[in-house]
């Protein structure tokens, strides 16, 4: 009779046991809805609401469009500057030197900013430095190099992105390559620098530094362009 008892105890407890497991254990498709809500969607439309400055107002930066655009950012980012005044703190080489040698983009700008004298433009590398001189150098993210998808994922993060294309938006058949004191470098009296501040199904959106806000742009031509020009980027944490 002991035995029998036993028994049936052991298979209650055996029947309880898979019963348990059974309603535990998760289906294959809970497993994969739990992997899927972790993954967050990517927004379809993305729109940064950052000050338009505009490179032609009194005092003129005639050609300081490179340098207005990081204006926009800085004062995205709270700090209370004026382009002019950003502009004070970059330094500038000769378009020619005396040796017949042109000036680089890529060490500092390239003639007068300011539009009373020839001058023509700056690169990605002097900008990062001119930023660091109002914000901690850990949080400019020089992302010139990667593909444009680095631009659209700090865009999605909250962060307008700084960079060169051409006036139109689009790829330039007027690309000269000139010999400097620090070497070779590609460039196009058509080169301009926007600010990246947003995308939709259509659409990029860019600051304009002549004054154009929210500026819809055409986005295989413009990732043309970018990439035409070394796919230069920065933008700030």
């Amino acid at each position: 009779m002991r035995k029998k008892m036993l028994l049936k105890r052991s298979l209650l407890i055996i029947i309880i046991v898979c019963t348990l497991s059974v309603r535990l254990a998760p289906s294959e498709n809970a497993s994969v809805l739990i992997n899927e809500a972790i993954v967050p969607e990517t927004p379809k439309e993305v729109l940064l609401d950052v000050p338009l400055l505009n490179q032609m107002d009194y005092p003129v930066l005639y050609n300081g469009c490179e340098v207005t655009s990081l204006t926009m950012i800085l004062q995205y980012n709270n700090i209370s500057i004026s382009k002019n005044d950003v502009a004070a703190w970059l330094p500038s080489v000769p378009i020619v030197y005396e040796n017949g040698l042109r000036g680089n983009p890529n060490d500092a700008f390239v003639g007068d900013i300011t539009g009373y004298d020839y001058g023509f433009s700056v690169y990605h590398g002097p900008i990062v430095a001119l930023a660091a001189n109002f914000v901690s150098f850990d949080r400019i993210k020089d992302i010139t190099g990667s593909s444009f998808d680095a631009v659209l994922d700090a865009v999605n993060n909250g962060y307008p992105v700084w960079t060169i294309t051409s006036t139109s938006y689009a790829p330039v058949d007027d690309m000269e390559v000139w010999q400097t004191p620090t070497g070779e470098v590609n460039v196009s009296y058509n080169e301009h620098s926007v600010v990246v501040v947003g995308y939709d199904d259509n659409y990029f959106y860019v600051n304009d530094p002549y004054g154009i806000k929210n500026q819809p742009v055409d986005k295989s031509s413009f990732i043309a362009s970018w990439e035409q020009f070394g796919s230069q980027a920065i933008y700030i944490e």
